[in-house]
């Protein structure tokens, strides 16, 4: 087991000091960030997912699969969430360059389920040519 020298606020890179904000903030508030993100993946996942779904692989007794993918990607958002972002109870996660990374990910995706919903586009506005 590595054991990496602990580094001082002043020695952070503006980079790191932005993630060791991030981790600083409250347990609660990081867990709600990983259940947000997990949510906005889902339903940007969605639309996506249920139209390659329709177009090459529909059949009516396999109609819940769309829905278990786009579930299954979420729940991994969920889990690396977890494990990078809040960690175990009493534990400070390290900081790490993919906490940023998950970061820019979770945004984005909140973005695009922003830009879904402005747009009103949901699986009921689908039509299979």
């Amino acid at each position: 087991m590595s054991s990496k020298p602990k580094l001082k606020k002043a020695e952070l890179t503006p980079i790191n000091r932005v993630i060791d904000w991030i981790l600083s903030l409250p347990r609660l508030a990081r867990i709600l960030i990983a259940v947000l993100f997990a949510l906005c993946v889902t339903l940007a996942l969605s639309p996506m997912i249920d139209m390659i779904y329709m177009d090459y692989f529909f059949n009516p007794q396999t109609v819940i699969i769309p829905s278990l993918v786009s579930s299954a990607f979420g729940l991994g958002m969920y889990i690396l969430g977890w494990r990078f972002l809040v960690g175990t109870v009493g534990e400070k996660p390290e900081i790490r360059l993919f906490v940023l990374w998950y970061i820019a990910l979770g945004l984005m995706a909140v973005a695009v389920v922003v830009i879904l919903i402005v747009r009103g586009v949901t699986i009921l506005n689908y039509v299979a040519n």
